[in-house]
């Protein structure tokens, strides 16, 4: 994600790597996104311009929109949080940008009432998000 007087601004899409030039606003160390992105940094043969580490995503965006660098957020994050920012989002086109996430529970008949509800709540997301995208769950 970026501000909309970006130079990268205008592309369909992106590599990370197409991306290493630029300032950047990490988040929080341990998490999944800054873990990766250091990854492919190194992969690419570039240290990340890292400015500052914050703590969510909110965060970031906030960053991005005062001019501090790029920001790497989920694209339902930047959906929520970002999209009324006058940021821009552009997709990277490396596959480690789309990530599968998995609950795992250790036995479904066990689970309280609730956690059973959420359960079968996401069961049914995951089939109707995939009937819109043509997959399967």
């Amino acid at each position: 994600m970026m501000r909309s007087d970006h130079p990268l601004v205008g592309r369909e899409s992106l590599l990370f790597a197409d991306t290493l030039d630029f300032d950047h606003i990490g988040l929080h160390t341990a998490s999944s996104i800054y873990l990766r992105s250091q990854y492919a940094a190194t992969q690419a043969g570039k240290a990340m311009r890292l400015r500052i580490n914050v703590p969510g995503f909110d965060a970031v965006c906030r960053m991005v929109q005062a001019n501090m660098g790029l920001g790497l957020i989920p694209d339902r994050a930047f959906e929520v949080v970002g999209a009324g920012m006058d940021l821009r989002a552009v997709p990277l086109r490396d596959a480690w940008g789309r990530r599968e996430l998995k609950i795992v529970v250790r036995d479904a008949a066990h689970l309280s009432a609730t956690s059973r509800l959420m359960l079968d709540h996401l069961r049914a997301a995951e089939t109707e998000s995939a009937g819109r995208l043509g997959g399967e769950p």
